[in-house]
Order: C-alpha cells, then sequence, then structure tokens
C-alpha cells in the first residue's frame, strides 16, 4: 500500500461505502479476499481509497443483486462488468441458477409440492443435505426452491395452499436441523428476530441454519415480534448481536422506522445485522450484509478476531 499523492482523489472506506451502497465490512474482506478495492495509506496509518473505483464497485453490487458470485465479479474490470450487465455474458455462472442435475432434484420437491407429497420434500431435504452440507444446502437448492414455487404461484401455476404446504415443509425441516445443532452451543448469544407485521419467517430460518454454524448460540423470536419484545430479550439475554431477516413485504418507510428505533434503544455495542430482500442498507449503526454467503463469512470472521 503506497501513500496516495493527491489525497483529493481518494476516499474514506466510509465515504467510499455511502458512494456505492457496499458495507465497510464487505469492502475490507474483498480487499482481503480478493486483493480489490486496493487502499493507500496516509502518514497517519489510516487507509484511503481510489474515487475512480466508485463506478466499478456500483457495477459490482448491480451484479451482485442479479445473482452473480462475488468470487466471479469483484476481481473485474468496469468494461467486463459494463458488459456483464448489458449483454448477460453466459461465461458468468450466477448462484441461484441450478445446474441440469440439481435442476432435476428441484423438480422433483415441485412435483411433491403439486402433489402435497410429504415424503418426497423430507426424503430429497435430508438426501441434499447429507450430500452438501447446511450452506451448499441453502444456497444450491433451499433458495432457488423458494424462488421457483414463488414464481409458480405468481403465475397461477400453484395455489395458496400447495405454496404454504412448500415454505412450512422447509421450514420445519431447517428449523428442526439448526436447533439440534443449537443444544450443543455454550457461545455467546445471538437474537434472530424479524419485524413487527412480517409475515414470513422462512428466511430467518435459513439464517438460523447459517448461525448454527458458528459459535453463537441462537435465540429464536420468529416473525411478528413486537420491537419493545426485540429489545427486552437483547437486554435480558446478554447477547452482543441482533440479526433482522426483513422481505420485501413491509413498506419502506416502516422498515426504516422500525430498525432506526431499534438502533436507538438498543446500546451501541449492540450489533444490529440486517438481510432479506426488503433490508435497507442506509441506515446508520447498522450492518447490512446480502446474501447467506457473506452472512456466513462475516460470522467466520467474527469468530477469528
Amino acid at each position: 500500500m503506497s501513500q496516495p499523492e493527491n489525497i483529493e482523489n481518494y476516499l474514506t472506506i466510509g465515504e467510499l461505502s455511502r458512494l456505492t451502497g457496499v458495507t465497510t465490512h464487505t469492502l475490507r474482506m474483498w480487499e482481503k479476499r480478493y486483493g480489490t478495492p486496493i487502499s493507500s495509506r496516509l502518514p497517519s496509518g489510516h487507509r484511503r481509497y481510489p474515487r475512480e473505483e466508485v463506478p466499478r464497485l456500483r457495477a459490482i453490487a448491480r451484479a451482485l443483486e442479479s445473482g452473480y458470485r462475488a468470487s466471479r465479479v469483484v476481481p473485474e474490470s468496469l468494461d467486463n462488468l459494463q458488459n456483464l450487465l448489458n449483454t448477460n455474458n453466459p461465461f458468468f455462472e450466477k448462484d441461484t441458477k441450478p445446474s441440469f442435475t440439481d435442476q432435476a432434484i428441484l423438480q422433483q420437491w415441485l412435483d411433491g409440492v403439486q402433489y402435497f407429497d410429504d415424503q418426497i420434500l423430507t426424503h430429497g431435504f435430508f438426501d441434499e443435505w447429507g450430500k452438501n452440507g447446511p450452506l451448499e444446502f441453502i444456497i444450491k437448492f433451499a433458495v432457488p426452491f423458494v424462488q421457483q414455487v414463488g414464481m409458480l404461484w405468481e403465475t397461477g401455476k400453484l395455489s395458496v395452499a400447495q405454496e404454504h404446504f412448500a415454505s412450512e415443509r422447509l421450514s420445519d425441516f431447517m428449523g428442526a436441523q439448526w436447533r439440534r445443532m443449537n443444544e450443543r452451543k455454550e457461545g455467546k448469544y445471538i437474537v434472530l428476530s424479524t419485524l413487527p407485521e412480517e409475515p414470513h419467517h422462512l428466511g430467518l430460518q435459513m439464517a438460523a441454519t447459517v448461525t448454527a454454524l458458528s459459535d453463537f448460540k441462537i435465540i429464536y423470536l420468529g416473525s411478528n415480534t413486537p420491537l419493545k419484545d426485540i429489545q427486552a430479550t437483547v437486554d435480558q439475554s446478554g447477547a452482543e448481536i441482533l440479526g433482522l431477516s426483513i422481505s420485501n413485504s413491509l413498506p419502506d418507510p416502516r422498515i426504516e422506522k422500525n430498525v432506526t428505533q431499534l438502533r436507538k434503544d438498543l446500546p451501541r455495542k449492540i450489533q444490529i445485522v440486517l438481510g432479506g430482500q426488503g433490508a435497507p442498507n442506509t441506515i446508520p449503526g447498522t450492518l447490512w450484509l446480502q446474501g447467506f454467503s457473506e452472512y456466513h463469512s462475516w460470522l467466520q470472521d467474527l469468530r477469528n478476531t
């Protein structure tokens, strides 16, 4: 890391985060893993990042939102990223695009949903969990399965009852798995919850499954939890982290109001982590993580610090 010559052309990591929508934690993680964005050091020892990196990092953020792997897009140049975003270059493989074999498995599960066949789903979930492990099960199968069920419901090919059957069966399965792992934990507490009036809890179950791979012991509050109860649980348990799963079913102003209120009411030492399709990345004092891979990496980094 060299000292920057023209300081006005460089940004602090906080400024870079605000201009690109990429969290400071993610920027540090990318620099550590992929060697980019490259920082320079001031005589004081503080890092600074080139302002010219802003367009490239914004393009990376858009590619990640489309489902591309960080390992595939973070090291790329701005020209390559623009080509990817403009032409949907097939060189890149999306996280959410299953392989031919994986799609065949998912189709079996969808057939099971069609006929309310609990046995197909139960055996299928257990098989792929055993073959792939919890994290890969979520990324390769659970997330695409939920997405495909949602699309089939939206197009009228699945009924509300079938969509509920699929979601509840997957939720029950993952809940049983992470709770079994959680029983053996003796680490620090992490509270996992949704916001008030949030009807969806499947994303929270997935987050709990990923959390169970860490040293933290989970306190799971589920869906539609009042703010005062979330705060009381964090206070009484001595938890150091509050994880919130936020879907896009609630209006943005209500989400921002509730998260801001929690940040105000909880001590600053409590880390508030946000995830899910409706999670805002602009609330001061909170950490927004994109996807379960990034959440898992963040938890692993905590263990190593």
